[in-house]
């Protein structure tokens, strides 16, 4: 699964994740899929990380 489709599926799976959450998660990733993953976050729920548009 790509980044993004797997930072929707988390999202969708438990739309409760906190930041802290999603960054844990995305620690191991390369900068390339820890971008990706992040534009996925955004596309889910934009207000979790709207500082960053």
């Amino acid at each position: 699964m790509n980044p993004t489709a797997t930072a929707k599926a988390l999202l969708a799976d438990r739309p409760d994740l906190s930041l802290r959450e999603l960054t844990d998660f995305a620690a191991d990733m390369s900068p390339r899929d820890e971008d990706r993953f992040w534009a996925g976050v955004r596309q889910v729920n934009p207000f979790l990380c709207s500082e960053w548009h």
